[in-house]
């Protein structure tokens, strides 16, 4: 598979001061701060750019105000992006930076790019629970998390108005794999689709919408713990808790969102479904307007989440 997940994010804000103590709150790495921006890190080695709004270099805005301006997918090898380059060349603008960065924009206008990854895998003790039958250590003990520290970058979520033509370019032209989608059943129209380019459930979920914009990006972390040990420090630092504790039926993954200053929301998550072997996974479809599609315990999201 040439793509191998999210390598950076970029955001477009108003106020990049509170932005950079949200991030730095949150438990990303701080890998550089100027006036310019700031740059912050997960222990895999994928990275945060937050960059003024203004900035004439980032590509431009698909809704009013902080917001994402680019995605940029990690590929396998200087071949892999090199065949990117001549495929998505033919039918757009694609330019090549000092880096050797791609970027170029997908189907709706979101700003894309394509690096060779530089991701360094992580590796997390396997986690131990106190269920009936299992071995206990002599005194041992859950770990305690004052806050999370996220390991990985696992999804974006963006809403696209012409959503058959996103789906095609996603699936057809950059080979990304459907886990499951969301259909509206009284017109059999598509409604969402979980598109994975790893062994994560989703690495995109791309949304029917009437209007362009951006939902949330999503980071992993350890387990249940961490998500509440970063729900815990979050809260006390004075950040909106938008929906959560809960656990998505589709993914599987235990999740908490709170609204990003640098636009749409945040997810902690955890427990995602790992898909190894893509010819044993059966892609389910389900109606997009029941819980099964949003929850499996926790609680519907408020309104303006949705929105």
């Amino acid at each position: 598979m040439a793509l191998v997940g999210i390598e950076e994010v970029t955001y477009g804000v108003d106020d990049l001061d509170t932005v950079d103590k949200f991030f730095s709150d949150f438990g990303l790495e701080t890998v550089d701060r100027a006036r310019s921006g700031a740059t912050f890190g997960t222990p895999e080695s994928t990275m945060i750019h937050v960059r003024p709004a203004t900035d004439s270099d980032l590509p431009g805005a698909l809704e009013p105000g902080s917001t994402l301006r680019e995605v940029i997918w990690g590929v396998d090898s200087k071949e892999s992006l090199d065949a990117i380059e001549a495929n998505l060349s033919t039918d757009r603008t694609v330019t090549r930076d000092a880096n050797n960065v791609l970027h170029t924009v997908d189907e709706t206008g979101y700003g894309i790019g394509f690096r060779v990854s530089t991701q360094t895998p992580v590796h997390l003790e396997p986690l131990t629970f106190n269920t009936i039958g299992a071995t206990v250590r002599h005194n041992e003990r859950f770990k305690l998390y004052e806050r999370a520290a996220p390991q990985h970058i696992g999804h974006v979520v963006i809403y696209a108005p012409n959503f058959d033509e996103a789906f095609a370019f996603y699936t057809q032209r950059l080979g990304f794999m459907v886990s499951d989608t969301l259909r509206d059943l009284d017109s059999a129209q598509g409604f969402g689709a979980f598109l994975r380019c790893s062994t994560d459930h989703h690495n995109l979920f791309l949304i029917r919408h009437n209007r362009t914009g951006f939902n949330h990006l999503s980071f992993g972390v350890h387990g249940i713990d961490e998500i509440m040990g970063g729900f815990t420090f979050l809260s006390k630092q004075g950040w909106t808790p938008a929906w959560g504790l809960g656990r998505h039926f589709i993914g599987s993954n235990i999740f908490y969102y709170f609204r990003n200053p640098a636009g749409g929301y945040v997810e902690y998550y955890a427990d995602m479904d790992c898909i190894l072997d893509p010819a044993s996974w059966k892609p389910g479809e389900f109606p997009h307007n029941t819980p099964e599609a949003l929850f499996a315990w926790g609680g519907a999201p408020p309104k303006e989440f949705l929105e």
